[in-house]
């Protein structure tokens, strides 16, 4: 019994010790040797999530994106109710252009995971590039109702609703996230560039003149 317990200690240390190996040669960019011991880390203990999200960040690091992957998948195998791992597997899709799956990846990690707000801004951004706007715009509804006190998203969903010429309501975010962040020059800016549009040329007039008095440079 005794001997056993030693045993297992042991394994424990040298997984410990393997492990932080890697991530030390990983802060130092030596990617190849951060591999070496994170899979020595990986015999030792097989079902460790930690280390296979480390090993496929790794791989990512290093750019070898197919392998990266694959051991995100390999990962979600063992751990489907990972959010995290979804949506990091979306951002190597993302990185690689493959849009479509990233976004695939990201509908999954927000389905276990709808409280957090980076799946939905990423998700956002995506949809927003390919030219889906109605649905970045749905993406950052669901990130306020999560948030209602980040002028940032105000400011993001009020840009997606400019560029689909929704002035009014563009104005609309723009005037709350002024409310939460009065100091940002740009949303003034921003305002005053939708105000413009809508037709209302005399406050679009003041907003950048407030802009301007803030230190926004023309």
């Amino acid at each position: 019994m005794f001997y056993f317990g030693f045993g297992k200690l042991r394994r424990y240390f040298l997984l410990y010790q393997m492990y932080n190996k890697g991530i030390n040669r990983e802060n130092l960019g030596e990617y190849p040797k951060a591999l070496h011991f994170l899979f020595y880390a990986l015999s030792l203990k097989s079902s460790s999530l930690k280390i296979y999200k480390a090993i496929a960040r790794v791989y990512a690091k290093n750019k070898n994106y197919l392998n990266s992957l694959d051991y995100y998948s390999k990962a979600m195998y063992k751990y489907k109710n990972d959010a995290e791992l979804y949506a990091l597997k979306a951002d190597i899709h993302r990185k690689i252009k493959e849009y479509d799956l990233a976004i695939k990846h990201y509908d999954e990690a927000i389905k276990l995971d709808y409280n957090n707000n980076e799946y939905y801004i990423k998700r956002a951004f995506l949809k927003y590039y390919i030219d889906e706007i109605q649905d970045a715009i749905n993406d950052y509804n669901a990130a306020i109702l999560n948030n209602s006190k980040d002028s940032l998203l105000y400011e993001q969903r009020g840009f997606y609703k400019f560029q689909k010429k929704l002035y009014k309501n563009a104005i609309e975010d723009y005037e709350t996230a002024i409310k939460l962040s009065p100091k940002n020059a740009h949303l003034y800016y921003m305002k005053g560039a939708a105000e413009t549009l809508s037709g209302d040329k005399e406050t679009a007039e003041k907003d950048f003149n407030t802009a301007l008095n803030m230190g926004l440079k023309q």
